[in-house]
Order: structure tokens, then C-alpha cells, then sequence
């Protein structure tokens, strides 16, 4: 009778235990699966980027020319910004900082709407936003510049400033790095080879890697994300000659290689001294000759062609937007004219 006693509270005892084991596996098993669902999900937020997109799926793609299929429509008084986007002279604009970037003399302002503004000072303020107006019309990127005839800077006492040019900062776009002309990922296409013809219409004398920039789109600017645009930021040098004595000089490598905004010295000044071998000699006497070499005659006469769209009052428009007299833009518009032709009559 004991035996059979111990017998059933050992299976009793056993039962028991087995029990507890079993509910305890139970009760903790809803919060192991919360554990791992919580590390799955966090794992699966680290992947994303700051715009929500899975970071590990896109590849930055480079781009350096979009067709303008509206080319003949395009608003070249307002460029790239539109007139929507161009500061008010008349509106209210604080002092930020001064820029320490480039050689020009730069400050940084906010105006009325929240918006911010590199404002340049000197002999670039006009070359500068004409020239882009130019390069945008052609499909490439440039900055939101305009030229302002005069404007009041509040901050540090107030002061006014005029013939300066207004570049929008807060434009939507990340400055991811800079591009060399030797070396890039459009070596050989149409897309560089329009470039380079494009730097020699405008005279650009200042071609180094220092003005060309690498930009990625933020959600503001409604491009893609996974683009990374490369495009020339630094037009200043342009508009006018190409060629300084000065910097085949010892120590003067660095001086200007050219006059800015001088519709006079442009308008005489060659645009193609021939063709070797399938490709366009320019007549550049600024800064990296090399930069402009390797353009073939079908590109240049293509950029032609597509420049070639635009009506006179848009190329009008450009120069004036610029804040050149009225003679300066008469020069000017039959200047570019003839260099259009130019390339789109090259054999």
C-alpha cells in the first residue's frame, strides 16, 4: 500500500513539472517573436534613407544633360528659378554671413519669404547670369542667379548694394563633391562634347575643377533622388575674350585668362580656328586648353543645332537678363548668333 502511495505522487510530482516546463514555453514565446519582429523591423528602418526610399536598392545614377524639348519656349529673362522664383528688389533682405568661397567678394541673406541667397559683388554679376541662362536652355544644369540692379541689406547698420547677382542656396540641391574635365563618367559622349562647345561659345576662360560641382536632388527640387547631377557652377569668367598675357607670366598662373561681360572683345574674338582629324580646334586661350579638346565635329555642329532653336528674342532676353545695356545686348545677340551658325555650318 506505501509503494503504491509513492508510486502515484512520483507520477503526480511528474505530471506537475511537466506543466510548469510547458506553460512557462508558452507564456514566453509571444515575446520572443515580439523581440525578433521589433530587430526585423529596425533592421528594415536602418535600410532606408532620409527620403524613406530601401538605400541598399538605389544606385546614384549620373546625368549632365536632359533634352529640352521645350527649348523654343523656354523663359531665358527668368532662367532656371522662373519669374516666380527671382528675388524682389524692393522686398526685405537680412544679412547672414560673409562667403569665404571663390574670389569674387560674396555675402549670404535671407530675404521676406524665408528664402536664402548668395549675393556676388563685381565684374561677374552680368557674364555670369546671362551666361547661365544660355547653358540652361541647352539642357544642362546652373543655379538660380539674377542679377539685381539694387537692393537694401538690413543687418550690421543697413546697406544698399547694386549691380549684384542673386544666386539661390536653399534651391533644393546637396553638394556631393566636384568633376574634372580629364576624368568623369561622360568621357567620349555627346553630353560632354556639348559642354565643352558650349564653355567655348560663352568664352568661358575659367575652366578648373574647382567650379564644377557634383549635386545630389533633395525632395524640394522635384527631381529624382538617386541622381547625381554634374554641371559647371562657376560662370563668371565669360562673355567677354579669352587670353592674358599676364598668366604666361612666373608667379601670374592664376591671374584672370580673359576679360568678363565684354561684349566687344567677344564679338571679335574667333570661335573656331579649323578641324583636325574629325574634330573642332577652338580658338581658347584661357585656363586647362586641354579641357575643350576632343570634340568632335558631329557634337558641336549637334549643339549647334539644338542652339540653333532658340528665336533671337530668347537670346535677347538671355543678355538682358543680365543687365547689359542695350547696346551691349544688341552686340551680344548678334554675336552668338553668328557663333550658332558657326557650329551648325561645320563640315
Amino acid at each position: 500500500m506505501l509503494f503504491k502511495s509513492k508510486t502515484l505522487f512520483a507520477l503526480a510530482l511528474i505530471s506537475l513539472l511537466t506543466w510548469s516546463s510547458s506553460y512557462t514555453t508558452v507564456a514566453s514565446s509571444p515575446s520572443q517573436k515580439k523581440g525578433k519582429a521589433g530587430k526585423t523591423k529596425k533592421k528594415s528602418e536602418a535600410k532606408k534613407g532620409d527620403d524613406g526610399q530601401d538605400a541598399a536598392s538605389t544606385t546614384p545614377r549620373p546625368v549632365m544633360w536632359q533634352d529640352p524639348t521645350d527649348i523654343e519656349s523656354r523663359d531665358l529673362l527668368y532662367g532656371a528659378g522662373g519669374a516666380e522664383g527671382a528675388p524682389d528688389p524692393g522686398g526685405k533682405f537680412t544679412f547672414e554671413s560673409r562667403s569665404k568661397s571663390g574670389t569674387s567678394e560674396k555675402i549670404h541673406v535671407t530675404d521676406d519669404k524665408g528664402r536664402k541667397w548668395v549675393v556676388k559683388f563685381g565684374a561677374e554679376t552680368r557674364p555670369e547670369t546671362a551666361a547661365s541662362r544660355i547653358v540652361w536652355a541647352a539642357g544642362y544644369h546652373t543655379d538660380q542667379d539674377y542679377f539685381v540692379k539694387s537692393a537694401h541689406i538690413e543687418g550690421r547698420g543697413g546697406f544698399n548694394v547694386r549691380d549684384v547677382r542673386f544666386e539661390r542656396s536653399d534651391d533644393g540641391y546637396k553638394e556631393e563633391g566636384l568633376w574634372p574635365w580629364a576624368q568623369n563618367p561622360f568621357t567620349g559622349t555627346r553630353e560632354l562634347q556639348g559642354l565643352k562647345t558650349l564653355m567655348a561659345l560663352i568664352n568661358n576662360w575659367d575652366l578648373k575643377t574647382e567650379n564644377n560641382k557634383i549635386v545630389q536632388p533633395g525632395k524640394k527640387s522635384g527631381a529624382s533622388r538617386d541622381l547625381r547631377i554634374y554641371y559647371v557652377a562657376d560662370l563668371g569668367g565669360t562673355l567677354g575674350s579669352t587670353g592674358s598675357f599676364f598668366t604666361k607670366l612666373p608667379g601670374f598662373k592664376n591671374a584672370p585668362a580673359g576679360t568678363k561681360g565684354d561684349a566687344g572683345g567677344y564679338n571679335v574674338q574667333p570661335l573656331v580656328e579649323g578641324v583636325r582629324n574629325g574634330e573642332v580646334i577652338f580658338h581658347y586661350k584661357g585656363k586647362d586648353k586641354k579641357a575643350l579638346e576632343g570634340v568632335t565635329v558631329a557634337n558641336a555642329r549637334w549643339m549647334g543645332d539644338l542652339l540653333g532653336r532658340l528665336s533671337d528674342k530668347q537670346l535677347s532676353d538671355a543678355f538682358s537678363a543680365g543687365g547689359f545695356s542695350d547696346s551691349d545686348v544688341a552686340t551680344y545677340t548678334r554675336a552668338i548668333r553668328a557663333r550658332i551658325n558657326e557650329l551648325k555650318n561645320l563640315k
